[in-house]
């Protein structure tokens, strides 16, 4: 019985060892479109895909709610609030992903095509900025959509390679 016991604290020791030493990052998404009204399906798939990508490489990962935003001073209100909410919930990192779409009235919002992405990643204890980057190489399927999952792959590959330098 005295053997089983200390193996179940080993145990649990080991898993504690480890999930203190985790990463934890929090993901805003905006989104600017003046086409719409309301995130569409696409940004929160990119959203979905990019939380995904850091959870297999082993991140605690928390969001902010997904936000429109039309200047860049609504963007800055909004990545005041998310680092607010990364330092309330211990994050060791904040990055904000702006997703912009052509603007063509003309096409339904469901068609609207991506035109950029830009990111910007923070340590959240400081709230400096330790790198940013535009990515406008949108990849595409052969039906002509956008890949949004190698799009989010080619994201949390550049995130993940900025926090490790």
């Amino acid at each position: 019985m005295g053997i089983k016991k200390f193996f179940m604290f080993l145990m649990t020791a080991i898993c504690f060892c480890t999930a203190s030493f985790a990463r934890q990052i929090s993901v805003q998404i905006l989104q600017q479109d003046s086409a719409i009204e309301e995130i569409s399906e696409k940004s929160y798939d990119i959203e979905t895909f990019v939380l995904d990508g850091f959870f297999e490489k082993n991140y605690i990962v928390t969001t902010s709610e997904a936000s429109m935003f039309n200047t860049d001073d609504e963007a800055l209100a909004l990545w005041k609030s998310g680092l607010g909410e990364a330092l309330n919930g211990s994050s060791d990192y904040f990055v904000q992903i702006e997703v912009f779409y052509i603007s063509d009235e003309s096409v339904r919002k469901a068609e609207s095509k991506i035109e950029k992405i830009v990111w910007k990643l923070a340590r959240v204890k400081t709230g400096l900025v330790i790198n940013s980057a535009t990515l406008s190489d949108i990849k595409f399927q052969p039906n002509g959509q956008e890949d949004l999952s190698a799009i989010a792959a080619n994201l949390v590959k550049n995130i993940n390679s900025a926090i490790k330098a």
